[in-house]
Formats: C-alpha cells, sequence, structure tokens
C-alpha cells in the first residue's frame, strides 16, 4: 500500500512558484497605491490649507510657502502651486498639484500606458 504524502511530495513548491508572482504583484501594487493615496492626501490638504488662508487673511501673497510646508514629506520640486482670484465672484482659487513619484522607477508609467501620474487638487472659497 502507498503512503498518502509520497504522491503529493512537492505539490507545495510547485504551488509557491505559481502563486509567487501574483502575490508580489499584488504587494507592489499595495505598496504603490498606499504612497499615491498619501500623496493625494497631503495635495488636497495644501489645496485646503491655501484657500483657508487667503479666506482668513483676504490676500494671496504667502499661500504657495504654506502650500510648501504642508506638503513638506513631497519632493519640493513636483509640486506646483496655482493661485486665482476672481473679483467678480469675490472667490480664490488655490490648485496644488505634484507629479508623483513612484518608489520603483518607470512603474507608473508601465501601469499607466506610459504617462505620468499627476495628482491635482483645487479648492475654491469665498473671499471676504
Amino acid at each position: 500500500m502507498r503512503k498518502w504524502d509520497d504522491s503529493r511530495r512537492g505539490l507545495a513548491a510547485v504551488e509557491f512558484a505559481l502563486m509567487l508572482p501574483a502575490m508580489a504583484l499584488l504587494l507592489f501594487l499595495l505598496i504603490e497605491g498606499a504612497g499615491a493615496m498619501h500623496a493625494y492626501s497631503n495635495v488636497v490638504q495644501a489645496s485646503r490649507e491655501g484657500a483657508r488662508m487667503a479666506l482668513m487673511d483676504g490676500t494671496v501673497s504667502d499661500i504657495e510657502a504654506l502650500v510648501q510646508a504642508v506638503t513638506q514629506g513631497l519632493k519640493s520640486e513636483a509640486v506646483n502651486t496655482a493661485v486665482t482670484a476672481n473679483p467678480a465672484a469675490n472667490t480664490v482659487t488655490v490648485e496644488v498639484s505634484y507629479a508623483y513619484q513612484p518608489f520603483l522607477k518607470n512603474a507608473v508609467e508601465l501601469l499607466n500606458c506610459g504617462s505620468a501620474l499627476t495628482l491635482v487638487a483645487q479648492t475654491t472659497m469665498p473671499l471676504p
């Protein structure tokens, strides 16, 4: 009579070898997604704080410095700020964009069909 374990020898290694690429891809996507979500959260917060500063002060002078301070964890050369005041509507719009830098180079371009990922947040508030 044959032992049950003899016919299944090496099966775990084969299953591991088949599942390893899928699990590695899943882990990679999880890490990149978390990094992108963290960066987007910083961009949204910077946009809101910049618009709030314009609302409280009524000026748009130091908003870019505030945005750079809020997005301190991101690469400062990839953060762009645009402040637009609309006197007719008496509003100010703060738009912050960030060219996302993935952990692995060219990873986002491969997944995104060759285009870089730009995160954009825009906040509009009335001026006093």
